[in-house]
């Protein structure tokens, strides 16, 4: 057929007969297999549509071009044109969640290595995979997981059924209605909640205040915080804690954070204290030095250094011993060693939280300190710091108990337990031990040391106290 012969049709023919399309592509020669859905898919859209945008609110309605874009989409049978006017609203409206908390905070959960950098507005946003933001979006608790997998579904049902790809009749109409409801309901029209309000409008206020929190106004807020949803104080978190490190945040916004920190973090869940963690590495990898500080005192203010990733609370903890150690051999150890001690402390609460690679160095340097130097002044130990060392001899799992016997018999403690006011401290060390143990075998050992504390420096010599200590401690002790 000519181009001067071909025959005009009307648009509501478009819609009423999918032959008639068909016949109108065919006529210049156009693909016309896979193009529109069938006339009966479309029906099923034209019958059930309406039921479904009744229930929508006016407000909903009103700017909603995406879904006129869907009912014209449908009508003429472009079902993947449809999906993707719908997906494209979700993604500018994820875009617009993903600012809530803080779009610094955003990029960081989103983008790692040198290309973080690159992204530092709303703006960029667009630069990031559909996938990207999903996943953000989830890791964030921006939406559920539940959320996230319908949507990552949708997701890799619009990438596979793109209008350059021949299979169109694989969207079917009550499949293309499902995912409309599930884009229009659980994200479109997803409001924030009453907390999140509060929580943004505690966010606003926080940027704005020009003066430090009164006593008052911080009560008040500290209960509203014991109140918020598990999701929302793990967002407030982040937000607070991307607010803390970010270099542009004055003096007074670092403190009135620097109050209201340790009640958040007390009630954030552990995984998001661990995010916090993986945030701050993140930072000493890209060589972000301001941020490493700021998020490095973020974790000091609120007791979390224990957070910190594996490698770097090794490193901080071996040169914390050598700084306890230096401190006990130097002058005014007494007043030295606790500030040190301190610091040591913030990085566990539990014995778990101690990494096994500086376990023996630390109970080595910590047990030289309590054992004390063996003067009669304060009987050789930093008053401010036994309770400190007592502490952590307290924290101990059966391991480190162990660690402990065996320190006991290396050169440099061995010789203060031949002192008398040593071997004090000794027993003290040794009921408190026996009182965390758990290892029956542990427990003998350390009452056999406790039964002769002055002879308990050549134990090691003892048929019955190897044969007792043989299954769990290698003799000859390694240096």
């Amino acid at each position: 057929m000519t181009e001067g012969s071909i025959e005009p049709i009307k648009p509501e023919q478009l819609a009423a007969e999918s032959r008639v399309f068909v016949g109108y592509l065919s006529q210049f020669g156009l693909p016309t297999e896979n193009i529109i859905a069938t006339t009966e898919e479309r029906a099923v859209i034209a019958a059930n549509l309406p039921s479904f945008l009744s229930t929508l609110t006016p407000e909903t309605k009103k700017d909603a071009r995406y879904l006129s874009k869907f009912v014209g989409a449908t009508a003429i049978g472009l079902f993947d044109a449809a999906l993707n006017y719908v997906w494209n609203e979700v993604v500018l409206c994820l875009r617009k969640k993903s600012s809530i908390y803080g779009i610094d905070l955003f990029f960081d959960a989103a983008v790692g290595g040198k290309n973080r950098e690159a992204y530092k507005s709303e703006d960029d946003l667009a630069g990031l995979k559909d996938t990207v933001l999903l996943d953000t979006c989830r890791k964030l608790e921006l939406i559920s997981d539940i959320v996230y997998i319908k949507l990552d579904n949708i997701l890799t049902m619009r990438n596979e059924l793109a209008a350059s790809h021949p299979n169109v009749e694989s969207i079917g109409g009550f499949e293309l209605l499902g995912w409309l409801q599930t884009c229009v309901k659980e994200v479109l029209q997803d409001q924030p909640s009453e907390s999140a309000i509060k929580i943004r409008a505690l966010v606003d206020n926080l940027k704005t205040r020009n003066d430090v929190i009164d006593a008052t106004s911080l009560t008040r807020i500290q209960l509203e915080l014991k109140n918020l949803s598990p999701a929302h104080i793990n967002n407030l978190l982040m937000t607070s804690f991307g607010m803390f490190v970010d270099p542009v945040s004055g003096q007074v916004l670092r403190k009135n954070i620097a109050e209201i920190a340790p009640t958040i973090w007390q009630y954030s869940s552990d995984s998001s204290r661990c995010r916090v963690g993986v945030v701050i590495d993140g930072y000493r990898t890209n060589l972000h030095q301001e941020k490493l500080e700021r998020g490095v005192e973020y974790l000091k203010l609120v007791g979390g250094l224990m957070y910190e990733t594996l490698p770097v609370r090794i490193i901080a903890l071996e040169k914390l011993a050598e700084d306890l150690e230096d401190a006990h051999q130097g002058r005014d150890n007494y007043y030295h060693e606790p500030g040190i001690m301190n610091d040591i402390l913030q990085y566990f609460r539990t014995s778990t939280d101690i990494p096994k690679e500086v376990l023996p160095r630390l109970v080595r340097t910590v047990l030289r300190c309590r054992l004390g130097r063996g003067l009669s002044y304060r009987n050789g130990v930093s008053p401010s710091g036994l309770p400190l060392y007592d502490r952590f001899l307290t924290l101990l799992d059966d391991d480190g108990v162990v660690e402990c016997i065996a320190s006991f018999f290396k050169p440099d403690l061995n010789s203060k337990l031949r002192i008398s006011i040593c071997q004090a401290h000794m027993s003290s060390i040794l009921s408190s031990l026996e009182n965390i143990v758990i290892s029956e075998r542990l427990k003998q050992a350390l009452q056999y040391l406790s039964r002769d504390v002055k002879n308990a420096y050549k134990a090691n010599a003892r048929h019955e106290f190897r044969e007792l200590m043989q299954p769990i401690l290698q003799w000859p002790i390694e240096e």
